[in-house]
């Protein structure tokens, strides 16, 4: 059971660790059509989720389009933050896992 608990709570950890506030403000300042963009994405999920879309476009380096190099090195910087976030999760999700076949096994 302590394995399922630590699991659940590197989930929720990486969770509150998803918003990217720095990158968000810079997209704000100098493209506001992407930030539009991403914020409709948004608008349609509840939280926790609702950095998800700026999340997601920071790990598949949707910054390295962009012309600002405001941008670039402020998404260069949210993506190392994210990676660390994204592994956080996987551990979290491969905890629960290992604790719930440890509990079936077992009980």
């Amino acid at each position: 059971m302590a394995v399922l608990a630590m699991g659940a709570g590197l989930i929720l950890l990486g969770l509150a660790f998803m918003g990217l506030p720095k990158l968000n403000n810079t997209l704000k300042q100098h493209d506001r059509a992407q930030w539009e963009v991403l914020a409709r994405q948004r608008g349609r999920l509840t939280l926790p989720f609702e950095r998800m879309s700026l999340f997601a476009w920071t790990l598949n380096r949707g910054f390295e389009n962009s012309e600002n190099i405001d941008i670039q090195y402020a998404g260069l910087i949210a993506y190392k933050h994210a990676t660390r976030v994204k592994y956080l999760i996987l551990l979290g999700v491969s905890l629960v896992i290992i604790g719930s076949v440890m509990f079936l096994v077992k009980g």
